[in-house]
């Protein structure tokens, strides 16, 4: 099954209610399936509907006529129906065997109303024949049968109906009368099952293909995440060379003018190894390659980390990283290399985006919580910005020499709420940046009184 071989169908059209041979099997045995569904409350609704008329039976007729419809209903109607519902909380018979056996117990529920009619006809008592009208109503709306199969099944039923007036004596015009109304009621009946398949049969093209196109999309985000994450590791291999031959060059004893120019090739390095891997994270977080393993985690020595990590990059653009506030000694509950991962991403947002020359880290506890804050003396962001900061491929407009590719912040959004975490901004322009993360504290932690 294709998208094209859908849309081909969808174009040619079914009012035949018949799909090409490659697209039928497919929907019969969808619709086979939801006829067994509805058979379990159809078929308990006929049972007590059967019983009721049954007890009606006994109440307003003649007794021997009654003795007859109530051994109708009770001996053959009604076991057939309880066959139907039992079957269809079995998995036997198969979906499709079901849907005709469905079809026969109509049949038979209707030739049961004949039997019934034929029977008063017999003893002289003036039977209506509304059963016939409910028992088509019944087969063409409640119990959904197929249209053929509903049309088939109601055409024998009003053949046999037909007879048995004919054959008990019922005056010829009072017969045509009759099956008007019976025959009015049968064309009610089948066009609604008509247009009833024929929505369905749309549905289950429309759903069939929504699902491909779904797949579709799934393998295509699939391929692209894979070439991105291959791309990104084998350039990463040549950088990190590059890399490695700079710093070795900065140690070296290099004219001012080499130096600056070693120190410039730095920073456009380290920045294109940045965004290689934002593109990587991006990708392996969205191909949920990328689970928390939260564990207690000391946050003293992952600063240390943190501060170890981003030296050079802070180093090179002449900014001071430095730790304040009330709490030290903290402990909280985070996957310690994703948490790394997103203060790295802050600390190097700031260097790059703030302006400024300074950072500041925070650590706080707050209730049942962790707040670590990434503060910088930067030029700040405006208040409309501040709403969208944490979402994908959104820059600031502060700085038209930055660059970037607005997933920085985004990144730090899905690893802090991967880790049961969240994220937020404090800023005004002129006045700074504060991005702050809020993780859970153990509970057997005790974290150290910060002053008052």
């Amino acid at each position: 099954m294709s998208t094209d071989l859908i849309r081909s169908q969808q174009a040619a059209g079914f009012r035949r209610l018949r799909f090409c041979p490659e697209l039928e099997p497919g929907y019969r045995a969808v619709r086979a399936a939801s006829v067994r569904d509805r058979a379990r409350l159809v078929s308990a609704a006929g049972l007590v509907i059967f019983a009721i008329f049954a007890l009606l039976d006994l109440a307003t007729l003649p007794p021997a006529l009654a003795t007859a419809t109530v051994t109708i209903r009770g001996l053959v109607t009604c076991p057939v129906i309880a066959l139907v519902w039992w079957l269809s909380f079995r998995p036997w018979p198969g979906d499709i065997a079901f849907e005709r056996l469905y079809t026969l117990a109509y049949l038979v529920g209707g030739l049961s109303v004949v039997a019934i009619i034929a029977c008063a006809r017999v003893q002289a008592v003036s039977l209506p024949y509304e059963g016939m009208l409910l028992m088509l109503m019944f087969g063409y709306f409640a119990m959904g049968l197929p249209f053929v199969a509903a049309s088939v099944a109601s055409a024998l039923i009003i053949a046999a109906y037909l007879v048995v007036e004919l054959a008990t004596g019922l005056a010829l015009a009072e017969v045509l009368v009759n099956l008007f109304f019976v025959l009015t009621a049968n064309t009610i009946g089948m066009v609604g099952a008509w247009l009833s398949e024929y929505r369905h049969r749309a549905h289950f093209l429309d759903q069939q293909l929504v699902q491909l196109l779904h797949q579709s999309a799934r393998e295509e985000s699939a391929r692209k995440s894979h070439l991105i994450t291959v791309a990104s590791h084998d350039l990463r291999q040549p950088l990190n060379v590059i890399g490695l031959n700079l710093t070795h060059l900065a140690g070296a004893e290099l004219a001012p003018d080499q130096l600056g120019l070693v120190r410039r090739l730095q920073g456009t390095v380290g920045h294109f190894q940045r965004l290689l891997g934002t593109v990587l994270d991006i990708s392996r977080i969205n191909e949920g390659m990328v689970r928390a393993d939260n564990q207690d985690v000391e946050l003293d020595g992952l600063l240390d980390q943190l501060a170890d990590l981003t030296f050079d990059h802070t180093d090179l653009h002449g900014f001071r990283l430095s730790r304040t506030g009330p709490d030290s000694g903290l402990w909280l509950r985070a996957d310690p290399e994703l948490l790394l991962r997103a203060l790295q991403n802050l600390v190097f947002n700031a260097v790059d985006h703030s302006g400024g020359d300074e950072i500041r880290i925070t650590t706080q506890h707050q209730g049942e919580r962790v707040r670590v804050t990434i503060r910088d003396n930067g030029r700040g962001v405006e208040p409309a910005l501040q709403r969208d900061m944490f979402q994908p491929f959104i820059r600031g407009a502060t700085d038209p020499a930055a660059t970037g590719l607005g997933l920085g912040l985004a990144i730090v959004r899905e690893l802090t709420e991967m880790m049961a975490g969240q994220c937020g901004c404090e800023s005004a322009p002129g006045a700074g940046t504060s991005v702050w993360l809020e993780l859970p504290a153990p509970v057997t932690a005790t974290p150290a009184a910060g002053p008052d």
